[in-house]
C-alpha cells in the first residue's frame, strides 16, 4: 500500500511523535510511506530510516503568493473578531486547494495516487477540511470543547467530522467525540477506535545513557510542554507537599519547553525550591529521563493518550498520574490505578508517595505489559488495513 502521514509540523511534541511513530511502523510493515507536514518549522524530528521521502507542505505560503490569498486572510482574520475561532476553519478554504495542488503534484511524481491519507490532529486537518476524499482519515487525538467554535460549533464541526472516516486514539476521546456528534446531528462515515503505536525497539535503544550525565541525584521527573494544559504548577505543589511530609530525598526534573516557562519558575521560587526543582529545556530523545526516573508523574488537565506515560512505562520507570478526561485511565489499568489521582496537590502528593514505596511485582509488571501490548505498531498498522481495507483496493 502507498500511505501518506499528515502532521502540522515536525517539531518535538508528543502528536509529532506519534506521527512519526506512525510512519515508522507502516514502513517496518513493508508499506511505501511518506510523511507530509504543514508549517514551515525546523524539522526536529524525522522517521527511523532515512530513505523515508518528508515533504513541506506550505500551504499558507502558497496561499500568500497570491493577491487574493493575501485578501482573503484579511478577511478572515476581519470575520475572528466578531465569530470566534473562525479564522482556521475559514481560511482553510484557501488552504485546502493548496493541499490538493501539492498532493497532485507529488502523486504526479511518484507516478501512482496514495491509497490511505492519514492527518494526525485536529488542527492538522483543519488546514484541509473543505476537501472530500474517500482515501482521507481524520485521526482525533485530543479531547474538545463541545463548543469550541462558539456559536458556530454545530457548523464548524459539521464541516470537520461529517461524513469522515475518524479514528480516535483512546477511549476517552472516543466518547468526547460521540458528545460532539450526537450533540450537534453530525453522522460521520465510520469512526473507529485505534490508539497510537510505540516503537518499543527504538526505546530500548535510545533509553540508554549515563544516569550522572542527565541529573547528579536521585530525581522525579515531569516531561511535556510547559503549557496550561500540561498543569505543571500542580505537579509542584504536590512534589512540595512531599518534601514537606516525608523529606524526600528526589530532586523534581521537569524536562520540556513552553510559554509557561516563567510562571513556572515564579512558582518554584515562590515555594522556595529553587534549590529541588530543575528546568531541563527541550531534551532528545526523552527515554533516557524516564530510564533513570525514580518516578514519573503526569498532571495534566487532560490528554488524548497520555504517549508518555506508555514511554515512562516502557522504559521502566514507576508512574503516578491526574484521573484526567482522555485516555489515561485505558493505561492506568489494574495495579496501576492505585496511582492515580484527583487533581489537587495532596491527592497527587499521595500517588507519587504511594508510587514511590510500592514493590514492582509480579502482579504489577504483569499489569504494565497488558498496558504496553495495546500500543504495538505492528497491530496498530494491520488495525488500520483491517479497517480501511475496502477503501485500499485500487
Amino acid at each position: 500500500m502507498r500511505i501518506a502521514v499528515v502532521v502540522n509540523s515536525l517539531k518535538v511534541g508528543g502528536m509529532e511523535r506519534v506521527a512519526v511513530n506512525l510512519t515508522n511502523a507502516f514502513h517496518k510493515a513493508g508499506h511505501h510511506v511518506e510523511l507530509l507536514y504543514l508549517k514551515n518549522r525546523p524539522v526536529e524530528l524525522q522517521p527511523d530510516d532515512p530513505t523515508i521521502p518528508i515533504h513541506l507542505f506550505d500551504v499558507k505560503k502558497d496561499v500568500l503568493r497570491t493577491g487574493l490569498g493575501a485578501l482573503w486572510m484579511v478577511a478572515c482574520r476581519i470575520a475572528n473578531l466578531f465569530a470566534r475561532k473562525s479564522y482556521a476553519r475559514l481560511f482553510a478554504y484557501a488552504e485546502c486547494r493548496a493541499f490538493a495542488k501539492r498532493l497532485q503534484q507529488l502523486e504526479s511524481r511518484n507516478g501512482a495516487e496514495f491509497d490511505l491519507i492519514v492527518f494526525r490532529g485536529h488542527g492538522t486537518f483543519e488546514h484541509v477540511w473543505p476537501l472530500q476524499d474517500p482515501r482521507f482519515v481524520f485521526v482525533c487525538e485530543s479531547v474538545q470543547g463541545k463548543y469550541h467554535y462558539g456559536r458556530l460549533s454545530q457548523r464548524a464541526f459539521q464541516g470537520i467530522y461529517g461524513h469522515r472516516q475518524m479514528v480516535c486514539i483512546s477511549q476517552g476521546v472516543m466518547d468526547n467525540f460521540q458528545a460532539i456528534t450526537q450533540l450537534h446531528g453530525i453522522t460521520p462515515r465510520s469512526a473507529t477506535l485505534i490508539s497510537n503505536p510505540l516503537e518499543y525497539d527504538r526505546i530500548a535503544e535510545q533509553s540508554q545513557a549515563d544516569k550522572n550525565s542527565l541529573h547528579p541525584r536521585p530525581y522525579i521527573l515531569g516531561l511535556g510542554r510547559l503549557s496550561p494544559i500540561k498543569n505543571v504548577p500542580l505537579l509542584i505543589e504536590a512534589y512540595h507537599l512531599l518534601v514537606e511530609r516525608y523529606d524526600i530525598p528526589q530532586d523534581l526534573v521537569i524536562v520540556g519547553e513552553g510559554r509557561e516557562r516563567a510562571a513556572i519558575e515564579h512558582k518554584i521560587s515562590q515555594l522556595g525550591l529553587a534549590h529541588r526543582v530543575f528546568l531541563k529545556g527541550q531534551q532528545m530523545p526523552p527515554y533516557p529521563w524516564f530510564a533513570h526516573a525514580n518516578l514519573f508523574t503526569l498532571s495534566s488537565k487532560s490528554e488524548g493518550l497520555g504517549m508518555v506515560l506508555i514511554e515512562a512505562l516502557a522504559c521502566g520507570a514507576p508512574v503516578a498520574a491526574t484521573r484526567c478526561p482522555g485516555g489515561v485511565t485505558q493505561i492506568m489499568q489494574g495495579p496501576l490505578s492505585h496511582f492515580l489521582a484527583e487533581m489537587t496537590p495532596e491527592a497527587l502528593a499521595h500517588a507519587m508517595y504511594q508510587a514511590l514505596t510500592t514493590p514492582r511485582d509480579d502482579i504489577y509488571q504483569a499489569a504494565v505489559q497488558s498496558s504496553l501490548a495495546q500500543f504495538d505498531g505492528q497491530r496498530i498498522v494491520q488495525t488500520y488495513l483491517d479497517t480501511f481495507t475496502s477503501k485500499l483496493v485500487k
